[in-house]
């Protein structure tokens, strides 16, 4: 549900910001319509976009407000403070002055009033403005208007000569009985009325020169009707004489014959700014340019200004959902609407000037030239714009050369205390037993070479002794191990980190945190004691994303020889699944992305990837007697999720990523998902049948991994198009058949699996936990280390930008993940084991469910908790390496440890 709301909210925020910019455009570009029918056209036109506008950002809001709920309410705030409150609030105001302000400019409210309602005169400017009268010029060539009655002496105000007029009481008729007089000079007030002959074609008495200024000018007026002023369809006229400077004289209109009745006119005299202008249609155009007052209205900043306001608030609501800001979030709030306050301000002066250049007579749109040319500009502004946007974000993405591990310039600390309390330590400081002789002693060699697996492919191989995967290291627990990693000429360097093992600080194995990487002809020695059985792994930590891809991993199990049954007595079998690159990888082989990850900008070896068992992609047979007990231990070795099947008998689930689980119950036509990095051990007791292991579902080498949401494309984890997977069929007679997987059977669940024993662990007393961490782990748009990519982020920051998390020795701590992002992330937490405490919101009530390698799929909320006590600097990061490579690493950081160790380009070390 979680992963749905958050596609939504990317999808609807791009939607309501293409929808807002043509809603901008149209209101800005409304008033410029050449005639009234195109402006009433595009009026009703931008009122519906404005209203599919309005309700895209209902969407977009609901969606942030679901979306919270949901999480709640934490795994949103970024959505509802920096995207949904600033545009629901100028949407609001766009419902309260746009859209009334479209209503009236459309013509639908005139078109009831004539089919029955009252009319009224009323626009936007208020009563009496005459918006109306580019429509009734246009209708006033088509219809004949109502007759008009001059209203009585004493309702008219500021009159200069209270005379009685010689008007008639009718005026303005079809058959144009006369006309009435009405002087203006700025402030109403009118002047005696002087008989102003007429054609009887009702043409002007006057002409007014375009673009000049005259100061007094005579033009015809259509007779007033009881709304305002009438078409030219009217056979008598008035003379209206114009005073641009604003004087109370008015020139007199020779008397003569008022038209074909012989009723006379009477004049009516403007003085100051012309706010009015006679439609086209006196020349014979029935449609009617629209008057100044009409374009005055379409032009009213009430109208353009909150639209386009309110497309800049959802622009940055867009941005700041493809590109959230890492909290807190105030500052960025704060920044939001100051540049909204600055954005309105600017736009409502020049949204006036505008208003007033088109309400002037004789204005007309600049020319097609003009208007080319001003589009190139604008064009050519914004493509510097971008491109200079494009290359600032890409040069400040770039990591320096050079970056201490304690550029820990920001700490969460989870609510305790803050840095400084405890003893200042090095990660130097904390190795393993440096003294006494080694239980086990192990030497890898890393190099380059071609690897012929056995299933026949070859591999452009990094290995670790020549083979793939590296040898199996297997030791009991309690005996001191040592390890020496030789590097005979892996040209990047190496590394190896013990993947599950508790080991100390400075065994821990990361290229620039707890050690240089091993430069060629180099070598280092590992020490630690294997405190805890199980099932573990190794890999090289120095360009992990590619390193490991190729093939530096391999085993370790640490065993307890008091309750491993003898060699004789049992099969104890360790599968290494892994995606290898096969075939040319260097001219690029076929055009499949690599190892999961689908959204990252670097991905991918080249070559066909298929999953092998070991190093064989085929099935692979092994004779078991009737009645063996069989412990099969599963190693992901890569990014991705992958699901097995095991067919043939029933099984228990033993332990998961060496934590052996109490109580376990028999599953029989279950599949099981490993995360990637994560390791199940099965046991079970031989059938006199054939049992089959085989993988069922591999986002990592099949057409699922090629997706859009990179590991789980809907959930399918690799089940479309998957190449014949490899098995391992365990039989009395090697010539029986298993039967095959079910691919729709139930998917095991640990969270209820297993009986508690005793107490839970890790339950805090009274007080709380002493930290608590929450972690969205989520998506943005934008750059890393130079390159535009899709990035992977904890609380919408990338690596080195994310807080490091703080702790003290022996703290109690709970971390919360949240997935709001298009792909599963493997959180690996390194020297320390995390408890399961729920998912969703459903508590973890089976046996104790440990593990270090935790899958979040998209969507999903998990619940953790670990106690600190394995002191020092150690790498928290997402085990989709490809993910970790862009920037899905941070680290948890014990008070007063710190590292002398640097990484970046020009020290050799890249952990990831």
């Amino acid at each position: 549900m979680v992963e749905n709301l958050f596609e939504q909210n990317l999808l609807w925020a791009v939607l309501a910001a293409v929808c807002w910019l043509f809603a901008a455009r149209g209101a800005r570009r409304l008033a410029t319509r050449p005639h009234s029918r195109a402006l009433r056209r595009r009026a009703r036109l931008g009122l519906v976009l404005l209203v599919t506008a309005l309700l895209t950002l209902t969407v977009r809001a609901a969606l942030g407000v679901a979306l919270a709920a949901e999480t709640d309410w934490w795994g949103a705030t970024d959505f509802l403070l920096l995207a949904v409150a600033p545009q629901v609030i100028v949407g609001a105001l766009v419902a309260w002055l746009s859209v009334p302000a479209y209503w009236r400019l459309t013509g639908w409210g005139r078109a009831a009033r004539r089919s029955g309602g009252p009319r009224s005169g009323a626009g936007p400017g208020g009563p009496g403005t005459g918006d109306d009268t580019a429509d009734d010029v246009a209708d006033g060539a088509r219809k004949p208007t109502e007759p008009y009655r001059a209203p009585a002496a004493a309702a008219r105000p500021h009159t200069t000569n209270p005379a009685p007029m010689p008007t008639p009481a009718r005026l303005a008729a079809p058959s144009g009985r006369g006309t009435a007089a009405l002087t203006r000079t700025g402030r109403p007030t009118t002047t005696d009325p002087v008989p102003t002959p007429t054609s009887e074609a009702g043409t002007t008495a006057g002409t007014e020169a375009e673009g000049a200024t005259p100061a007094s000018s005579t033009v015809p007026t259509p007779a007033p009707s009881a709304s305002g002023l009438t078409g030219p369809a009217v056979r008598g006229t008035a003379a209206l004489t114009k005073t641009e400077a604003g004087t109370e004289d008015a020139a007199p209109a020779p008397s003569g014959p008022a038209g074909p009745t012989g009723e006379g006119t009477t004049p009516l005299t403007e003085t100051g700014p012309p706010t009015a202008e006679v439609g086209s249609a006196a020349q014979g155009d029935v449609q009617g340019a629209p008057t100044p007052v009409t374009r005055s209205a379409a032009a009213d900043p009430r109208l353009v200004v909150p639209v386009r306001v309110g497309g800049v608030a959802v622009g940055l609501g867009a941005l700041f959902t493809l590109h959230p800001p890492a909290p807190p979030y105030t500052a960025f709030l704060v920044l939001e609407m100051t540049l909204l306050a600055l954005a309105a301000s600017g736009l409502v002066l020049v949204q006036q000037r505008r208003r007033v250049a088109v309400g002037a007579p004789g204005w007309r749109p600049a020319s097609r030239g003009r208007r080319l040319v001003r589009s190139l500009a604008v064009v050519t502004c914004g493509a510097l714009l971008i491109a200079g946007g494009y290359g600032l974000a890409a040069r400040e993405s770039r990591l320096p050369d050079r970056m201490a591990t304690a550029h820990h310039h920001a700490y969460d600390t989870g609510g305790g205390p803050g840095p400084g309390a405890a003893p200042a330590r090095s990660v130097t400081d904390l190795t393993g037993p440096s003294t006494g002789a080694a239980d086990r002693r192990f030497t890898l060699t890393a190099g380059t070479r071609t690897v012929r697996l056995a299933s026949g492919e070859t591999v452009d191989a990094l290995t670790f002794n020549g083979v793939l995967p590296g040898p199996e290291l297997r030791v009991t627990q309690g005996e001191l191990v040592e390890v020496t990693l030789i590097n005979q000429n892996v040209t990047d360097g190496v590394t190896v980190h013990w993947h599950g093992v508790d080991v100390p600080n400075a065994e821990d194995g990361v290229a620039g945190v707890t050690q240089d990487a091993v430069r060629p002809g180099g070598r280092h020695v590992y020490r630690f004691r294997a405190n805890r059985t199980g099932t573990f792994w190794y890999h090289a930590h120095q360009q992990s994303s590619t390193a490991v891809a190729r093939g530096l991993f391999g085993a370790l199990v640490v065993t307890d020889a008091a309750r491993q049954p003898a060699p004789s007595d049992g099969v104890d079998r360790t599968v290494v699944a892994h995606a290898w690159s096969v075939g040319d990888t260097r001219g690029g082989g076929s055009a499949v992305r690599g190892s999961g990850g689908a959204l990252s900008g670097r991905n991918g070896l080249g070559g066909d990837l298929r999953t092998a068992f070991g190093d064989d992609t085929g099935e692979q047979r092994e004779r078991v007697a009737a009645g063996t007990p069989v412990r099969l231990r599963l190693v992901n070795a890569d990014n991705c999720p992958r699901t097995y099947a095991l067919t043939g008998t029933s099984f228990q689930v033993a332990a998961i990523d060496g934590n052996e689980v109490s109580a376990p119950t028999d599953l029989d036509g279950t599949l099981l998902r490993v995360a990637g990095g994560g390791r199940y051990d099965l046991t079970f007791r031989q059938p006199r049948g054939a049992v089959r292991l085989t993988v069922t579902g591999d986002a990592n080498a099949g057409a699922g991994s090629q997706g859009f949401e990179g590991c789980g494309e809907d959930g399918a984890y690799g089940t479309h198009g998957t190449r014949e997977s490899p098995s391992l069929i365990l039989a009395p007679d090697t010539a029986s058949e298993a039967p095959a997987a079910d691919t729709g059977a139930p998917l095991f669940d640990p969270l209820h699996y297993g009986t508690a024993t005793g107490p839970r662990p890790l339950t805090p007393d009274d007080g709380g936990f002493d930290r608590d961490f929450r972690m969205v782990l989520g998506n943005s748009v934008g750059f890393y280390d130079g390159a535009p990519m899709m990035l992977w982020t904890v609380n919408n920051a990338v690596y080195p930008d994310i807080p490091s998390l703080l702790v003290g020795e022996g703290d109690l701590v709970r971390v919360t993940f949240l997935n709001r992002s298009l792909d599963d992330h493997p959180m690996h937490l390194h020297g320390h084991r995390m408890l399961v405490l729920s998912r969703d919101g459903e508590r973890a009530d089976g046996s104790p469910w440990w593990t270090d390698t935790l899958n979040v799929a998209p969507g999903e909320r998990y619940e953790i908790a670990f106690r600190a006590d394995n002191p020092g600097v150690w790498a928290d990061h997402c085990h989709n390496l490809d993910h970790a490579r862009d920037g899905m690493v941070l680290h948890l950081a014990y008070d007063g440890v710190s590292s002398p160790y640097e990484t970046g380009a020009s020290t050799g070390n890249t952990p990831e």
